[in-house]
């Protein structure tokens, strides 16, 4: 703001010293236009007085606010720590409920396919598709019944 201020007395200065005054006609817009600078100066000058005001205003409110955050998130923080652990014990026996019994090679795609034991257990007919490739990699029927137990695998 200082060189806005400096830069419109040098230019009232020029003014003064040139010896521009409202006898003719372009000393009067000159003389004019120099008013006006002068008034845009003053405008901005109080927008910048505001701006400073307002911003210090806002940083003590972004200072309350965050007091303010840290005090209620530490309380939450402490309850979710609570809930986390508790999820976590669940997701430990989710875990523990799944078994796989056995795996399958696709034979197409070559990737290991995890088949549960509940499958075999499974009355109806059931297809274990590779997810990889969508081929079926295990058929849940009587016949693998047989083959399984022909083998000697069904004991393991």
């Amino acid at each position: 703001m200082e060189d806005l201020n400096s830069r419109m007395g040098y230019l009232r200065g020029l003014s003064e010293g040139l010896g521009i005054n409202d006898d003719t006609k372009e000393g009067k817009i000159i003389r004019q236009l120099i008013s006006f600078l002068d008034d845009i100066v003053e405008s901005v000058q109080s927008m910048q007085e505001d701006y400073d005001e307002l911003f210090s205003y806002v940083e003590a409110i972004d200072e309350d606010l965050t007091d303010l955050e840290n005090g209620f998130f530490e309380d939450e923080d402490e309850d979710e720590d609570e809930d986390d652990d508790d999820e976590d014990d669940e997701d430990d026996e989710d875990d523990d409920d799944y078994d796989v019994s056995f795996t399958v090679e696709c034979p197409e795609c070559r990737q290991e396919v995890a088949i549960d034991e509940d499958i075999l257990e499974d009355e109806e007919s059931l297809e274990v598709l590779c997810p990889n490739c969508g081929r079926v990699v295990f058929i849940n029927d009587e016949e693998w019944e047989e083959e399984l137990e022909e083998s000697g695998e069904e004991d393991k």
